[in-house]
């Protein structure tokens, strides 16, 4: 047999309310056999939160707390807790006397007899409003700066994107003025009688396009902060073996994908013209047959470039005076800040260049 309501007000009941009565925290006590769990006791503190007298609420549903924005389902979930003798806790939209709306949390105290059985249920409750406020509060700031930080990505994207559509304007048209400028200097080298400022000039050009195609390829791979040492050795290399007769020279390169700062495209880019060109043009004389070879890579101290042949060898190059070929690649290396060694091979000639470049600044792919 169930127990008597808790309506029937016992003296264990009396003593349940004198207790709430004084509470600061507003108290309901609950009929929990009842349809409805009607209201049978509410403390002073509750009728300062809600606006309702005694009177008013006893006898009536609990739910008279309920307002037009509360969660039927959070509802329901109290209505079983009372209907079971179970502990609960959750949070409600509720609502004044006065229509007012307001936030509570509310937490089902099932009460038992000497025998277990449960004589009724005692809702605590307590005002969150300035919690949910504060909790409101903290969301619109951070959906506010969430729209800040994406509206100024957004900008600073679109900032990024017009400085990178000018620095591919500025490459691209740079490497045409080089393009240009190296098609007049071999025009006017054509025009010349004397061998001598012929192969001056075209010397010139030969360097003027080696700097064009450094620009051109910065500007095609997409990224002009990075300059494609393999690209750009590997087509310089083949441009340069070109004005050798096809099979005189077997051409081996062993060159690591790596970029290093357009900062040093430009030396970089003549350097190995002069390096590679200096090679092709005095090791493999009157037809003679060879092997160049071109090495790219990472070094302990840096960046590592050699270059080698089977050719005549350093005795039979054209001596250091007056070759300002050599005096180029001296100033350059100087330039990088690097290291240059002449290796006689016997036979042929191997250049090494080694040269610092921060492990962070080179970029494998």
């Amino acid at each position: 047999m169930l127990a008597e309501p808790l309506v029937a007000e016992s003296g264990r009941t009396l003593e349940f309310q004198a207790a709430f009565r004084s509470l600061s925290m507003p108290v309901l006590m609950v009929d929990a056999h009842r349809v409805g769990h009607p209201i049978v006791f509410a403390n002073d503190a509750f009728r300062r939160l809600t606006g309702y007298s005694g009177d008013e609420v006893m006898g009536r549903s609990w739910q008279l707390l309920r307002g037009p924005a509360t969660d039927p389902g959070t509802l329901d979930a109290v209505d079983a807790a009372l209907r079971l003798g179970t502990a609960f806790e959750t949070e409600i939209l509720s609502c004044r006397k006065d229509g007012v709306p307001f936030w509570i949390s509310v937490a089902v105290s099932p009460v038992h007899d000497e025998a277990g059985h449960l004589r009724g249920c005692t809702l605590l409750l307590s005002d969150i409003s300035a919690k949910k406020q504060a909790e409101r509060e903290r969301i619109d700031m951070e959906r506010h700066l969430e729209g800040e930080v994406e509206r100024r990505t957004q900008d600073l994207q679109s900032a990024l994107e017009q400085k990178t559509a000018l620095l591919h304007e500025v490459e691209h048209r740079v490497k045409n003025s080089l393009q240009m400028t190296a098609s007049i200097v071999l025009l006017k080298a054509r025009r010349l009688q004397n061998p001598e400022a012929r192969k001056v000039l075209q010397e010139i050009a030969e360097r003027v396009s080696a700097l064009s195609a450094a620009h051109r390829l910065l500007y095609a791979a997409g990224d002009v902060s990075r300059f494609n040492l393999k690209d750009f050795t590997t087509e310089l290399a083949g441009e340069l073996t070109l004005a050798l007769p096809k099979g005189q020279v077997d051409l081996d390169l062993d060159i690591q994908p790596l970029g290093v700062p357009a900062s040093k495209a430009a030396a970089l880019a003549l350097l190995l013209n002069e390096v590679i060109g200096n090679a092709v043009k005095h090791a493999f004389p009157d037809g003679r047959q060879g092997r160049l070879t071109i090495e790219i890579g990472r070094a302990e101290n840096g960046l590592k470039i050699a270059v080698e042949d089977n050719g005549v060898g350093l005795g039979h190059l054209p001596p250091s005076e007056g070759n300002f070929g050599k005096t180029l690649i001296a100033m350059l290396v100087q330039q990088l800040k690097g290291q240059l060694t002449w290796h006689d091979m016997e036979p042929g000639t191997r250049a090494e260049i080694v040269m610092p470049v921060d492990a962070e600044e080179m970029q494998f792919e």
